[in-house]
């Protein structure tokens, strides 16, 4: 370690010591000069947003950055030329990987490029179409900049398109299921039988739409368990959408003992009814209670009504209190409820 010391002169010192500030000063900078230059163009583009919420601002300070290294090292450090043109190659790479990931940062679903889209275009998308138009062109940016950083390292996409053809029926016969599913999507996505946010059901599954893909529609279950299905599946099944109701139905059937007479079943009727028009969130109009029938074990009684929310975890407590308002009134009337029963008669000899 002496010996490294020894050597060194006070050029050395120097020339190292104006390195380290230029990197640190460049680092510093950087996010200053990224600042103004995205503030220049908002004000140019008429976009209302903070700089430092644009998806360019952290793609430019990477750049600065690595900028700032890459003039330390062609002008202060004496490297040899291999090291400095490996340098160079891996700017190069490292600019079009940037570039790809500010553009891409820039399609969300709520990016301003959406809003411009509308604001200029006819184009009407909502947060699922938007998503999904994202994504694909997020795939597209990244395909391009894969081949623009093949090309530079020096590959021939030549020989790489002539591998490609001779796969390619491989290759048709393993994405089957995903182009079935990538056209579902689309489908789903113009159709738009469900939208994020939604809560329907599918074959035997429901739950809260939170994403749609290229791929799949994950649904959230009402046990927070995540279930992805396969969009090619979707469209070929029948989905019921709960959030585009305006209110939930609410029914059921009671089986009241056949010892009950009819002055008490009506007046037990005539309290049902005050008892669920009294709870807000039951539609006063649509309450109906009806001596439905008369089975060989049990008086039917039949209820119905709409209650006030589309939510399904607010319907099941409604649907609680519901339940145990009518139970308070068989109570107070002394009314037992019955299961279905059976008789079997058999026959001595």
């Amino acid at each position: 370690m002496g010996e490294f010391f020894k050597t060194l002169d006070v050029n050395t010192v120097l020339t190292y010591s104006t390195a380290l500030a230029i990197i640190m000063g460049v680092r510093l900078a950087s996010p200053i000069v990224a600042h103004i230059i995205i503030y220049i163009f908002q004000k140019i583009l008429k976009i209302k947003k903070k700089p430092s919420e644009s998806g360019f601002y952290y793609p430019l300070i990477f750049i600065f950055t690595v900028m700032g290294f890459g003039f330390v090292i062609l002008h202060y450090l004496e490297l040899p030329e291999g090291i400095l043109s490996l340098y160079r190659k891996i700017f190069r790479i490292l600019l079009i990987l940037t570039i790809a990931d500010a553009l891409t940062n820039c399609l969300e679903p709520d990016s301003t490029f959406f809003k411009k889209l509308e604001n200029n275009t006819k184009f009407n998308g909502n947060e699922a179409l938007n998503s999904f138009i994202g994504k694909i062109l997020k795939v597209v940016i990244y395909i391009i900049a894969a081949f623009m950083i093949i090309t530079d390292l020096g590959y021939n996409l030549g020989g790489l398109a002539t591998g490609l053809g001779v796969g390619s029926a491989i290759f048709a016969l393993a994405a089957q299921d995903f182009v079935k599913s990538l056209i579902g999507g689309f489908a789903i996505i113009t159709d738009k039988p469900f939208e994020i946010g939604d809560f329907i059901e599918v074959a035997n599954f429901q739950g809260t739409v939170i994403d749609i893909t290229f791929r799949s529609t994950r649904l959230k279950a009402v046990n927070n368990a995540i279930i992805s299905m396969p969009n090619s599946v979707i469209v070929t099944e029948y989905v019921k959408n709960w959030s585009r109701l305006e209110n939930r139905r609410l029914d059921m059937r009671l089986r009241l003992d056949l010892n009950c007479n009819t002055e008490t079943i009506n007046r037990a009727i005539e309290k049902i009814k005050t008892v669920l028009k009294t709870n807000n969130k039951v539609i006063k109009e649509s309450v109906a209670v009806y001596h439905e029938s008369i089975e060989s074990d049990a008086n039917i009684l039949f209820i119905a009504m709409y209650v006030d929310t589309i939510d399904y975890s607010e319907y099941m407590k409604i649907k609680e209190q519901v339940n145990c308002d009518i139970l308070s009134v068989l109570e107070r009337e002394n009314i037992e409820l019955v299961y279905p029963t059976q008789k079997i008669y058999t026959e001595s000899k």
